[in-house]
C-alpha cells in the first residue's frame, strides 16, 4: 500500500498533460495573431488608426484570458479525476517508510474470484472451456493468502502474552465474526430455491451451517449410484471456507515458529511446500490411490478426489506457505520503523522498505501474471495431465510473486490497476462473489436456462457483481 503516491502524482500528471499541452498551443497562437494584427497594424497599406489597434489588442486580452480560464478548468478536471480515480493518494503515503498497507490484496482477490467463476460456469463451453477449466487453481491463491494476512498480523509486532493474547477459540470467533453472515445468507438461498433431494443431503446440512462440512469427506452412494459428498453439497463453494477455518486454530503456532526464522528457512519452506504438492499428482492422477488399495467401484476413487481438491488436506502445505511468505516479505521489504533496521524480536512496529525487497518481487505481479499467461494461452495442451498437481500447489511460484508484488506496492499493476477506486470496490466484494457465484448462477440456470441461451451467459458476470454489491 505504500505506493499509493506513485498514482497519485502520475494521476495528477496525466490528468493535467493535456490541459498543459492544449494552453500552451493556444498560447502560441494568441501570440502569433497578436504578430500579425500587429505587423498589419504598421504597414503602410493597412491605414488602421491607433485606437483600432489598441481596441483589438484589448480584444485579444480578452480572448487570451478565456482560453486561459478554459485551460485552468480543464486541469481542474483533470485532478479531481485522478483524485476520484486514486483516493488512496489522499492519505500521503510514499513508496517507503510508512506501514504497510493491504489494500491491493483485494483486487487481486477478486481477479481470483472471476476465474473461479469462469472455471464454474463456462468450463464445458466450446472453444474458451479449455482456458476456463483452468480458474480452479486460483483458490489456492485465496488460501495463501489467508495465511500471509494472518500470519502478517501475528509477526509485525511483538509477541501478545497474558491478558492480551486471546484464546485460540476467541480467536477463531473473531475471525468468524466478519465473513459468517455472508456464509450464512448464501446457504439459506440456495437451500430455499434447491433443497436437499435425499436424507444424506439434509443430513449433512447442520455440519454445513457449522462450517464443518469440509474437514472430512462424508459420502453416500444414491440409489441413482451418484457418489454425494459433504464438502460439494448446496453451495458448493463453501468448502472453502470450512477449510480455511480450519486453519485458523494453528495460525498463532505456525506464526510463532517462524517469528526467529531465517529467510533461508522461509524459501527453504516455500521450496518444500511447492514439491509436496507433487504427492497429489501421484496419488489423485488417474485414481491411482484408489488402484493401489485395490478398490473398485466409482465410491472410493470419488471420496480420495473429494479429499485432495475440497478439504483442508488438500492445501494446508499451501496455508504454510502463505505464512512463510509473510515472514519472506518481512524480511525482504520491511524494516523496524523506530531503529530503521531489520526486523527484531521486540520490534514495537514495522515500516515498509520496498527498495530493499529482490526486483523479482518488486514486479511480482508482472511476472506473476505474465508467467500465468504463458501457461494457460501456450502452454495449455502440455500442463493438461498435470492439473492435479497445479490445483493444490503446483502454481505456488506463481502464486507468491503476485501476492508479495501486491503487498510491496511498486509493481505497476498494484499501482495503477489494483489501487484504483473501481478495483478497491470490487475488491471489497471479492468474498461475496465467490460465495454468491453459485448461488446467483443456479437461480439464473433454473429461472430462465443456460445452454443455448447467450443472453443469460452475456449478462451472467456484470449481473453476478451487481448482485454481489447489493449483498455486501
Amino acid at each position: 500500500a505504500a505506493a499509493a503516491a506513485a498514482p497519485a502524482a502520475g494521476a495528477e500528471d496525466a490528468g493535467g498533460a493535456a490541459a498543459a499541452v492544449g494552453c500552451d498551443a493556444e498560447k502560441g497562437r494568441a501570440a502569433e495573431e497578436e504578430s500579425i494584427e500587429s505587423t498589419a497594424s504598421g504597414s503602410p497599406r493597412s491605414g488602421s488608426s491607433g485606437q483600432s489597434a489598441e481596441a483589438a489588442g484589448v480584444e485579444a486580452g480578452r480572448e487570451q484570458q478565456r482560453r486561459a480560464a478554459v485551460c485552468e478548468a480543464l486541469r481542474g478536471a483533470g485532478h479531481a479525476c485522478a483524485d476520484w480515480l486514486y483516493p488512496l493518494a489522499r492519505r500521503g503515503a510514499a513508496p517507503s517508510g510508512g506501514e504497510p498497507r493491504m489494500e491491493a490484496l483485494g483486487a487481486m482477490r477478486w481477479l481470483a474470484s472471476i476465474q473461479s467463476v469462469l472455471h464454474n460456469q463456462y468450463s464445458e463451453e466450446e472453444g474458451f472451456g479449455q482456458y476456463a477449466v483452468w480458474g480452479s487453481v486460483w483458490l489456492q491463491l485465496f488460501v495463501l493468502a489467508q495465511g500471509f494476512v494472518l500470519a502478517y498480523r501475528e509477526l509485525s509486532g511483538p509477541p501478545r502474552t497474558g491478558s492480551e493474547r486471546p484464546s485460540t477459540l476467541r480467536y477463531v470467533r473473531q475471525n468468524l465474526t466478519a465473513i459468517y453472515p455472508t456464509f450464512l445468507v448464501s446457504l439459506l438461498l440456495k437451500v430455499t430455491y434447491a433443497p436437499g433431494r435425499t436424507a444424506f443431503e439434509w443430513a449433512m446440512l447442520p455440519l454445513q451451517a457449522l462450517l464443518m462440512h469440509a474437514w472430512l469427506p462424508i459420502c453416500h452412494t444414491t440409489e441413482q449410484g451418484d457418489v454425494l459428498c459433504s464438502p460439494e453439497l448446496f453451495n458448493t463453494g463453501t468448502w472453502f471456507v470450512s477449510t480455511v477455518l480450519s486453519f485458523w486454530f494453528f495460525v498463532r503456532p505456525l506464526a510463532e515458529l517462524f517469528r526467529r526464522r531465517s529467510l533461508r528457512f522461509s524459501v527453504a519452506t516455500l521450496l518444500f511446500c511447492w514439491l509436496f504438492s507433487m504427492v497429489f499428482q501421484l496419488l489423485g492422477s488417474q485414481d491411482r490411490l484408489a488402484g493401489w488399495l485395490g478398490f473398485e467401484g466409482p465410491f472410493w476413487p470419488t471420496v480420495i478426489s473429494v479429499a485432495i481438491r475440497s478439504t483442508p488436506l488438500g492445501y494446508a502445505h499451501v496455508f504454510v506457505a502463505g505464512v512463510a511468505t509473510a515472514r519472506v516479505f518481512l524480511l525482504t521489504a520491511v524494516r523496524d520503523a523506530e531503529t530503521g533496521g531489520d526486523i527484531a524480536e521486540g520490534t514495537q512496529r514495522v515500516a515498509l522498505a520496498a527498495e530493499r525487497a529482490p526486483l523479482v518481487l518488486r514486479f511480482g505481479c508482472c511476472v506473476g501474471y505474465l508467467a500465468y499467461a504463458v501457461l494457460l494461452f501456450a502452454a495449455t495442451s502440455v500442463f493438461q495431465p498435470y492439473h492435479c498437481l497445479l490445483n493444490n500447489g503446483g502454481l505456488l511460484p506463481i502464486m507468491v510473486l503476485i501476492l508479495l508484488g501486491a503487498a510491496i506496492g511498486t509493481d505497476p499493476i498494484t499501482t495503477w490497476i489494483f489501487r484504483s477506486k473501481p478495483m478497491l470496490v470490487l475488491g471489497r466484494i471479492s468474498f461475496v462473489q465467490f460465495l454468491m457465484s453459485n448461488v446467483f448462477s443456479g437461480w439464473l440456470r433454473q429461472t430462465f436456462g443456460w445452454d443455448g441461451n447467450a443472453i443469460v451467459k452475456a449478462i451472467l458476470l456484470p449481473c453476478l457483481v451487481l448482485f454481489s454489491y447489493c449483498c455486501q
